[in-house]
């Protein structure tokens, strides 16, 4: 039974690694076609600014013109964490957090969660201990850690209702 599992779930996973490579494949040369079409627009602009203003012009220009681009993505890219423009909660405000509705808290520990897994990716790992702390209380006012089991009013058909007297 055991083999027939293997065998079957490794059937599976080969299906789905075959699929990805498709795909792959398929973003690969679509992406070889889009890199193509824009080397020919950029000779084109090239041609079309070295016949006003000469190759050297039409070369420094372009060039320019394509490390200013380039220097703004990376900017973009090298941003600092989006998460630094949020206040931060102080210890008294997370302590009456636990008195939030049940929906302002799980909309924070998404918040946390998102904020702790950017810091883990970028290695940073003061912000991945505070994100997780943060998580914790947000689970903690959720009730997940020490939650007593529900105590149920007992059924209406099952308790007398009469009294004796």
């Amino acid at each position: 039974m055991i083999d027939q599992l293997t065998q079957t779930l490794s059937g599976a996973l080969t299906d789905l690694a075959k699929a990805a490579v498709r795909k792959c494949a398929v973003f690969a040369v679509i992406g070889l076609v889009l890199l193509t079409g824009a080397g020919f627009l950029l000779a084109a602009v090239y041609m079309a600014l070295a016949a006003s203003f000469g190759a050297i012009v039409a070369a420094i220009t372009l060039g320019g013109t394509l490390i200013t681009l380039g220097l703004i993505a990376l900017a973009i890219i090298m941003q600092r964490d989006p998460g630094d423009a949020i206040d931060r909660p102080t210890k008294d405000e997370i302590s009456s957090e636990r008195d939030a509705r049940e929906d302002d808290v799980l909309f924070d520990l998404l918040i946390h969660s998102a904020m702790t897994g950017y810091a883990t990716g970028q290695g940073n790992h003061p912000k991945m201990k505070t994100g997780f702390d943060q998580m914790v209380a947000d689970l903690d006012a959720l009730g997940v850690f020490g939650r007593k089991p529900d105590v149920r009013e007992p059924d209406a058909r099952t308790t007398d209702t009469t009294k004796a007297g």
